[in-house]
């Protein structure tokens, strides 16, 4: 990834000073002031939307603390600097973090406000996923996670609740961000190799990345922490860019593990661009394909989902849910012509279904295509480790569980075939498998068979056929 670091000023005529001491409560670090410069901006990826409006200003980590509920943040204890980097114009600041369990919500976002010279007055703040396009950041920005708050306290950490919480999905790269005018909290050198923040920032589910000197950065190389003068308002711009410092510019957010009353769930929610990789490819051949579920209690079948990725030409002809004891379609699940949302190629599509409960149990969720046209991506080794290198894959080590919803990885899955494309494995021998496919004949009768082959040279990738259900 050709990544541009920063080389200018972060606009013509403008002083910027950095600030690199932060202090922990209750004994602050002095501050040390030099002058530095930061850099030319990539333009950020504009999507607009209307923030919602928030209350702001609450210790609500602690109040969740008290309630029993879990709730993770990347600085609970870490205050930033006492005096903000001199500036003037627009400002957007950001984090890039991932949750690397399913079954998180953003809850809403924290931010540092220093004792003097930066703005208390009103702030917005928005979630967005970022993901690669020819080496720069782009982003999409997330439905429900726009807040914004009236008035801000200066000397303290202030907290800007969502509406309600927003469902995260595992593995997906997301930017915390907000937008101001003029000075700006900031602590250079933090995220680099060497730095203290070289291997990124682990607080339960929650990891911030390192920058990409550092252990863990981005998974596609991308810079933390990110910010851009486009604009201030965080709906509109994504910030996108590093200064080349490894720089924190202390933004910060509270996700949960708790989910909010009434919800459904899913397996990969609000990840609305699976970013391409070398290792995914438009699969076109005539196949049924399914990714094993679990449900720890009785629920009601809301969608079936499917990816449906850039280059996708038609959509899969029919859908269904397996039960995976019976190998049979579960009554009432089955659908030719599902009526998908959208059209081909523009991410995830659903189709709806009403009346249909599944009781706890193991499913597949599947689709079903005749082939002829690129319908779908195939991610390698999700399930289980890189066969090359022994890297594990986002589900490796426990599958995605998130609500009574459990995909389970190649340990505990349930049987299927091997395809053979592994020495040593002959076709047919019985191998814990997910996700799943099957072929019906050499002459394409259209029959749409149980997921029942397992693809052994990709060990447990994955099609991104999703499901939504709701507890009964």
């Amino acid at each position: 990834m050709k990544w541009r670091v920063a080389i200018d000023t972060y606009r013509a005529g403008a002083s910027q000073q950095d600030f690199d001491g932060e202090h922990d409560d209750p004994v602050p670090t002095p501050t040390g002031v030099s002058r530095r410069t930061m850099g030319r901006i990539i333009g950020a990826a504009a999507v607009g939307a209307a923030a919602a409006g928030a209350l702001g200003a609450l210790p609500a980590d602690a109040q969740a603390r008290r309630s029993g509920v879990r709730t993770y943040r990347l600085f609970p204890h870490t205050n930033g600097p006492r005096t903000p980097a001199t500036y003037t114009g627009p400002f957007l600041a950001g984090v890039a973090f991932e949750a690397t369990t399913g079954g998180c919500w953003l809850e809403g976002f924290w931010w540092w406000v220093c004792d003097t010279n930066q703005s208390t007055g009103a702030q917005k703040f928005a979630l967005w996923q970022a993901y690669p396009i020819d080496g720069n950041l782009q982003g999409n920005l997330i439905n429900g996670t726009t807040a914004e708050v009236k008035r801000l306290r200066a000397g303290r950490w202030n907290y800007i609740p969502l509406h309600r919480p927003v469902p995260l999905a595992i593995g997906a790269t997301y930017v915390a961000a907000t937008g101001l005018r003029n000075g700006f909290p900031i602590t250079q050198h933090s995220f680099g190799k060497g730095e203290k923040y070289h291997a990124g920032i682990t607080s339960g589910p929650l990891h911030a990345y390192s920058d990409m000197s550092g252990s863990s950065p981005l998974p596609f190389g991308g810079p933390q922490a990110v910010f851009s003068v486009a604009g201030d308002d965080p709906t509109k711009h994504m910030p996108n860019v590093g200064d080349g410092k490894s720089s924190n510019f202390w933004m910060d957010l509270q996700i949960t593990t708790t989910a909010p009353k009434g919800t459904s769930y899913r397996l990969w929610p609000n990840f609305p661009a699976i970013p391409d990789a070398a290792a995914e490819v438009n699969d076109q051949l005539q196949q049924s394909s399914g990714t094993e579920f679990w449900l720890s209690e009785s629920c009601t079948l809301d969608k079936i989902w499917f990816y449906s990725p850039p280059g996708s030409t038609a959509f899969p002809d029919q859908c269904a849910i397996f039960d995976v004891a019976t190998q049979a379609m579960v009554p009432g699940t089955y659908k030719t012509s599902p009526g998908w949302s959208g059209t081909p190629a523009s991410g995830w599509v659903s189709s709806s279904y009403s009346g249909i409960t599944l009781p706890a149990g193991k499913y597949k969720t599947a689709v079903y295509s005749l082939g002829n046209a690129p319908y779908f991506w195939e991610k390698v080794y999700y399930y289980g480790t890189n066969l090359q290198t022994g890297a594990p894959g986002p589900a490796t080590a426990a599958g995605i569980t998130s609500g009574p919803i459990h995909a389970p990885n190649l340990t505990n899955a349930s049987y299927a075939e091997a395809n053979g494309t592994v020495a040593g494995i002959p076709a047919g021998t019985l191998v814990r498998a997910n996700s799943t496919y099957q072929q019906n004949d050499s002459s394409n009768s259209g029959e749409f068979l149980f997921p029942y082959t397992f693809d052994s040279k990709d060990h447990g990738e994955n099609r991104w056929v999703d499901v939504e259900v709701t507890p009964a």
